[in-house]
């Protein structure tokens, strides 16, 4: 009795995790109580992969448990590939009489380099944006090179 009890169990809680609905599946639903089950559901979800351990340096454990939390959330796996928004090509480098560098991107926003760095991107140089500590912006070179940055304000 109580293995076929086990058994189901076990086949309801695999077919929930293939079945698992993402919050925008969530926000779908009409009826209040069947969304909010339902963002309950992806909440443990949620708790479940912040407890889950992972190995690894720092930074790599960091980005599984982040990979994790958003394909819990999302309901996918994470696609590998950088959003077009936060992906740069910078137009045209700009110094001013005081040296100060800024980059002009092709969608037309200017970014100074806001740290001492001798790494210069060029023109034609693609570069991610990336958050860096105390919500600094880092521009990210293709081959890892990265400048701490300003966003200016075109008037």
């Amino acid at each position: 009795m109580y293995r076929k009890a086990a058994a189901a169990l076990a086949i309801l809680i695999v077919s929930s995790t293939v079945n698992a609905e993402s919050m925008l599946d969530c926000s779908r639903l009409e009826a209040e109580k069947e969304r909010l089950e339902c963002y309950d559901r992806v909440a443990g979800r949620v708790e479940e992969k912040l407890e889950e351990s992972f190995s690894g340096t720092t930074e790599e454990r960091v980005e599984a448990r982040n990979e994790s939390i958003t394909e819990a959330i999302v309901g996918e796996e994470v696609d590998e590939e950088v959003p077009s928004l936060l992906q740069l090509e910078i137009k045209k480098v700009i110094r001013d009489q005081n040296r100060r560098v800024t980059y002009q991107t092709v969608d037309g926003r200017y970014f100074r380099r806001s740290t001492g760095s001798n790494v210069t991107f060029r023109a034609g140089d693609t570069c991610v944006i990336e958050k860096g500590a105390f919500s600094a912006i880092l521009l990210v070179r293709e081959d890892g090179k990265r400048n701490k940055v300003k966003e200016l304000s075109v008037k």
